[in-house]
């Protein structure tokens, strides 16, 4: 009569797991005024609005870690989030073997079986965190929507006040905040 053996090997992993989302989105500008005139334009805009300017980005971080970056030549805007998590996983590996001979070699692949789950269940963390983060982006993008269409607006009417003003004198000027139309006299 044989003698069964159970090998079990304990292994641990401690890792920091980071994930990462973005979307990338362009500013709706007219083509008012020269590329460099609009740049001028919405890097000011940018900067009254927290931006700094690295060259032809303007880049924001807000304090929930989403960076906005938007290159003020060609309006092009990328949106990101990133995370980080520091996870401690365990895992078993056990195996049965009949002789005390293959003891040393089951060791070995109860080890492999044991690694192997750990970086399971790392991915299974890291897919977690990285979900965790695509849903706080999706959160912040409809204030970020609406913040981009302000600038948008924004900068569109400053260029259209800058046009109108080579074209002839201003007369007047009239803004209408709360529907967001903007009417222009010019004596040509």
């Amino acid at each position: 009569m044989s003698r069964a053996y159970r090998v079990s090997v304990s292994e641990s992993l401690n890792r920091v797991v980071q994930a990462e989302d973005g979307l990338c989105s362009k500013l709706e500008l007219l083509p008012l005024l020269s590329r460099e005139e609009l740049a001028g334009l919405l890097a000011a805009e940018l900067a009254n609005r927290g931006f700094t300017q690295e060259g032809d980005v303007a880049l924001r971080t807000e304090a929930d870690g989403v960076r906005i970056a938007i290159d003020v030549t060609t309006g092009d805007v990328s949106v990101t989030l990133s995370g980080e998590q520091e996870v401690e996983l365990k895992a078993r590996g056990e195996l049965a073997v009949e002789s005390p001979h293959e003891v040393e070699q089951a060791k070995l692949r109860a080890q492999d079986l044991a690694r192997a789950r750990l970086e399971d269940a790392a991915d299974v963390a890291t897919d977690k965190l990285r979900q965790q983060v695509t849903q706080k982006l999706e959160g912040r993008l409809k204030d970020l929507k609406s913040e981009l269409d302000s600038i948008s607006n924004k900068v569109t009417a400053e260029a259209l006040k800058v046009r109108a003003g080579q074209l002839g004198t201003i007369e007047e000027v009239h803004e209408d905040a709360a529907t967001g139309s903007l009417t222009i006299k010019v004596r040509v």
